[in-house]
């Protein structure tokens, strides 16, 4: 089999879509049967040991506007929310494509979009979708990203010869809204690093000093700061806890800043002052690593989730999750976390409560995560994907 990408997810810095094209690759590199492997970017053609170099650091594309501050963030977040920029950038970027596609069509190359839009091709080709967010909670993005994908989504659709959805509720999800075969849409779980896993208490110990926390003394949530995360419930439910409580086990806040979220950041002022919530901000992997696997509970209440990978990396990381009961998030834990309704704070707070009071459940989740997160790997995800690609073979 021939392979063909679109890499402009893999510009720097990575996005979950980005992590999953590369974890993709990686794993393609290494199959006997995938004859060749190139992609684009723009009107340049990278092939084999050019997407190695991308997926490896060895080079890099140019890295994307992000801002998370400042006048260059509001501009860009402005700039974001003008009718017609998403088509526009998408517009340009297949124009300087066209040709190239037309070409590796013919040669027998079968595209995936692993980005959600695909690009016209006249040959085979699959797309991965990751979550219809834009279509179940429109409020949550901006305005000119959900005009982008109801104008283009519903052609990438039909153009597919196969649907690749992150999980069984995406699939479901797409199969309703979009009116699609049932053989049509394939649900492929996504996988776990290995870096994701248990550490010792002393190989975490000068990562914990820097922010002031002890071992298995603090409830972590590792998310962007966006309102599907559900982020205020989870801080009006943790100033609901005692509060010694809040003393014995702050509220780790980390992720990168978001949208929507001057509310969120007015509630969590007071807990913050009080050292009962930490919100470092972005936090490099090699520490973030160490944090997931010290926590005593890891806390993901989201609204809608595609999947949930830091729910799975949680579990590989030796830590009790509390999560919710909706979408794909039961879905992906399998019974081995807490489940508690998201938009109900006394839930969540109830949940919260319980795991830090009952140590013997977290320890029981512990082992029931452990062997669920052992079952989602990156080369069973690159497995199933390769059975889609022979199922469209020429």
């Amino acid at each position: 089999m021939k392979l063909l990408y679109d890499l402009n997810s893999l510009r720097p810095p990575r996005s979950g879509v980005g992590y999953y094209t590369q974890h993709l690759l990686e794993g393609l590199f290494e199959r006997d049967d995938i004859e060749d492997i190139g992609g684009w970017v723009g009107s340049n053609y990278y092939d084999r040991g050019g997407v190695t170099n991308l997926v490896s650091g060895k080079d890099a594309l140019q890295a994307g506007a992000q801002f998370s501050e400042g006048w260059k963030a509001s501009l860009l977040r402005a700039a974001r929310t003008v009718p017609g920029v998403y088509h526009g950038r998408t517009v340009v970027r297949r124009i300087k494509s066209s040709s190239l596609r037309a070409e590796y069509a013919r040669r027998g190359f079968i595209y995936h979009e692993t980005n959600f839009v695909a690009s016209p091709y006249a040959g085979p080709n699959v797309v991965t979708i990751h979550d219809l967010s834009h279509r179940r909670f429109p409020e949550f993005h901006p305005q000119a990203a959900v005009d982008y994908l109801d104008r283009n989504l519903p052609d990438t659709l039909k153009q597919a010869y196969k649907v690749i959805a992150d999980s069984e509720y995406t699939r479901r999800d797409t199969i309703e809204i979009y009116g699609l075969p049932e053989d049509k849409v394939v649900a492929i779980p996504l996988g776990v690093e290995p870096c994701f896993r248990p550490h010792r208490e002393e190989e975490c110990e000068s990562v914990l000093a820097e922010l002031g926390l002890r071992h298995r003394g603090f409830i972590l949530s590792v998310c962007t700061l966006q309102p599907r995360k559900n982020l205020p419930r989870l801080v009006t439910a943790f100033a609901k806890l005692p509060a010694d409580m809040r003393e014995a086990f702050p509220l780790v806040l980390i992720g990168a800043d978001g949208w929507m979220n001057t509310d969120l950041m007015r509630d969590m002022e007071r807990l913050a002052k009080a050292k009962q919530i930490i919100a470092p901000g972005y936090v490099v992997r090699e520490s973030l690593l160490k944090l997931y696997a010290s926590a005593a509970v890891f806390a993901y209440p989201s609204l809608f989730e595609g999947f949930g990978l830091p729910v799975a990396e949680a579990m590989a990381s030796g830590v009790a999750v509390l999560t919710s009961n909706v979408t794909s998030l039961p879905e992906v834990t399998a019974g081995a976390a807490l489940e508690v309704d998201p938009r109900s704070v006394d839930d969540i707070a109830a949940g919260l409560e319980r795991l830090l009071n009952d140590e013997a459940l977290r320890d029981a989740l512990v082992v029931k995560g452990l062997a669920r997160a052992s079952e989602l790997t990156w080369d069973e995800t690159v497995r199933r994907t390769c059975d889609v690609y022979r199922s469209i073979a020429a």
